[in-house]
C-alpha cells in the first residue's frame, strides 16, 4: 500500500510540477506564485510586475509587462496622438492571448492612436476603479476606458481573493476606502492551517482534498466574503462608478464604462442604467454578445475560451472603436 501511494504522488508530482519541491496549496491561495507576473501592491493589492517578459503563465502565451506596469501591446510601433488608457480584469489584460491580440491592442492599431493596457488579471471592480485612478494621474489620458464583467462586482464584496484586497464599503451615501495600507501578512482565522501546510507538499494530498473537501481545503483562507456589501450589490456598483465618473470629470478626461463577458445577470442593468442616467458612456457588450448568438450559436465558441480568443478581442476593439467616434 505505501508503494502504491509513493508512486501516486510520483505521477502526480511529474503531472503538475516535477520541480516544485514547496507547498502545492499555495499555488492556490497565492496569486502571485501562480504563474502570474504579479506583485504585492500595498493600495491594490497586487499589480503587474514591471520588466516581466515570458512564456511562463497557464497558456503559454507572450506577457510582456513595461517598466510601467503596463502590459505591452506587442511590438507594433507606438503611434503618435492623445491617450487612452483602459482598465478593467483579466479581459482587458488579455488572458489566453499574446501581448499584440489583446483588445487594448486591436483597438490602438484601429484609431492610430496610443493605447495603455492598463488591466489586471483577478480584479474587482473596486481595484481596476483604484488603478484608474491612480493611471488618471500617472499617464494624464484623455479617455479611460473602465472595462468589466459582472463577476468583478461581486469581488469587490470580499476582503481577500489570494491576496488581503483594498475595500470600497458603502458610507451613508458614499463611499469609504477601508484597508490600506493593506497588510499582506494578515491571514485569516484557521485552527488547521499548521497541519494544512504541511499536508500542503504533498501533491498526491492536495490534489485529493481539492476535489474533495474544497471549501475546507483552501476556498475558506482563498477569499473573504463581506455580506453585508453582498447584500447591496447594486448600490455599491453605482457608487463605484460614481466614484471614477468623478475622477475623469475633476481631470477633464472622457470615461467610457463597458460591460463585457457571456454572463448578465439581472442585478447589473441598474448599475449601467444608473451610469446611463449620470451622463457615463455606456457600452453593454455582454447583452450585444447575447444577441449576436441568437442569430449565429457559434459565435460564443469562436469568441470565448474562458476568456476572449483573439476574435473575440478584434471584435471588442470594433465596438469600442465605434463608440469612441461617436
Amino acid at each position: 500500500m505505501t508503494a502504491l501511494l509513493l508512486v501516486c504522488e510520483l505521477v502526480t508530482r511529474v503531472v503538475r510540477a516535477p520541480l516544485w519541491f514547496g507547498s502545492f496549496r499555495e499555488f492556490r491561495l497565492d496569486l502571485v506564485r501562480r504563474n502570474y507576473p504579479a506583485m504585492l501592491d500595498d493600495t491594490l493589492g497586487y499589480a503587474p510586475q514591471p520588466g516581466f517578459a515570458s512564456h511562463d503563465n497557464h497558456w503559454g502565451t507572450q506577457v510582456t509587462i513595461d517598466g510601467d506596469g503596463l502590459r505591452s501591446n506587442g511590438d507594433q510601433p507606438r503611434p503618435d496622438g492623445p491617450l487612452i488608457v483602459c482598465v478593467g480584469d483579466s479581459f482587458t489584460f488579455g488572458d489566453e492571448v499574446d501581448d499584440d491580440q489583446t483588445w487594448p491592442a486591436a483597438l490602438e492599431r484601429l484609431l492610430d492612436r496610443p493605447v495603455r493596457n492598463g488591466g489586471v488579471f483577478g480584479y474587482s471592480f473596486t481595484q481596476t476603479v483604484l488603478r484608474g485612478e491612480q493611471l488618471l494621474d500617472r499617464l494624464q489620458p484623455q479617455v479611460l476606458i473602465v472595462s468589466l464583467i459582472a463577476d468583478d462586482l461581486l469581488r469587490s464584496c470580499y476582503s481577500r481573493r489570494y491576496t488581503n484586497l483594498p475595500i470600497l464599503d458603502l458610507d451613508g451615501d458614499g463611499l469609504v476606502l477601508k484597508g490600506v495600507p493593506i497588510d499582506h501578512a494578515a491571514l485569516p482565522p484557521d485552527p488547521a492551517r499548521w497541519w494544512k501546510d504541511l499536508l500542503g507538499h504533498s501533491a498526491l494530498v492536495d490534489a485529493v482534498l481539492a476535489n474533495t473537501c474544497k471549501q475546507w481545503w483552501y476556498e475558506d483562507q482563498k477569499q473573504v466574503v463581506l455580506p453585508h456589501l453582498f447584500r447591496q450589490l447594486c448600490p455599491l456598483g453605482m457608487r463605484i462608478v460614481d466614484r471614477i465618473d468623478a475622477a475623469c470629470r475633476a481631470r477633464g478626461t472622457r470615461l467610457l464604462l463597458v460591460l463585457q463577458g457571456g454572463w448578465r445577470p439581472d442585478w447589473i442593468e441598474p448599475v449601467l442604467q444608473h451610469a446611463v442616467q449620470q451622463g457615463v458612456q455606456t457600452l453593454d457588450l455582454a447583452a450585444r454578445v447575447a444577441e449576436l448568438a441568437e442569430r449565429d450559436p457559434a459565435l460564443p465558441g469562436r469568441y470565448f475560451r474562458g476568456h476572449m480568443t483573439p476574435a473575440g478581442n478584434a471584435w471588442v476593439a470594433d465596438e469600442i472603436a465605434a463608440a469612441l467616434r461617436e
